[in-house]
């Protein structure tokens, strides 16, 4: 089993502004690798209420690229590649303004939910990715991007065991899900939904 996690943190109210990523690689079905990428945002502004939540400001990212300057280094995490996040909807939709805002082509990739599939899988009273995480034992530093990506790609492991499946395209499918699809050569955008 092999995919990406990904999360996305933002630096304002606007989609297209990225100032963080996280990435945890899993090959084989196991984590592999981790981590961290701090983005110069689009529009290049922080509001306190997102600072207060990750920590992040302009000294972090004063120095870095864009997103578009560095697309060709973070492409590899997208582009073929079967990803995941914890609420996706709100990730792919921060990827797709990004891209859009850039100039940029979009990624083929599928996509997975661990929030929906936890919504479905788990009878929690909630299934932010604090709560996922601790049900599962997973320390997490929550809005650390690196963090959340990693807790994001140990929760669908956990799923896969839990439901004795090989990959995420066959949990899904058990929990009765269609998987996401972002296609390049139409640009077109299939949300992770229900059947």
């Amino acid at each position: 089993m092999n995919f990406i996690a990904i999360d996305f943190e933002t630096a304002n109210s606007h989609r297209s502004s990225i100032c963080s990523m996280g990435v945890a690689v899993v090959r084989d079905g196991a984590l592999v690798h981790t981590h961290h990428i701090y983005i110069k945002p689009a529009p290049n502004y922080y509001d306190g209420f997102n600072t207060v939540l990750h920590g992040i400001d302009d000294s972090h990212t004063r120095n870095k690229g864009t997103f578009h300057q560095q697309w060709a280094e973070l492409k590899p995490y997208f582009h073929n590649q079967t990803v995941i996040a914890h609420n996706a909807s709100f990730d792919f939709s921060v990827l797709r303004f990004t891209l859009d805002h850039s100039g940029l082509a979009y990624p083929d990739l599928d996509y997975h939910c661990t929030y929906r599939l936890a919504q479905q899988a788990l009878p929690l009273d909630s299934h932010k990715l604090n709560i996922v995480s601790r049900h599962f034992n997973i320390r997490l530093e929550h809005h650390n991007a690196e963090s959340d990506a990693r807790a994001s790609a140990l929760i669908a492991l956990k799923l896969c065991e839990q439901y004795k499946v090989s990959s995420l395209a066959e949990l899904s499918a058990q929990l009765g899900f269609k998987i996401g699809k972002i296609v390049s050569d139409s640009k077109t955008y299939k949300p992770f939904s229900k059947k």
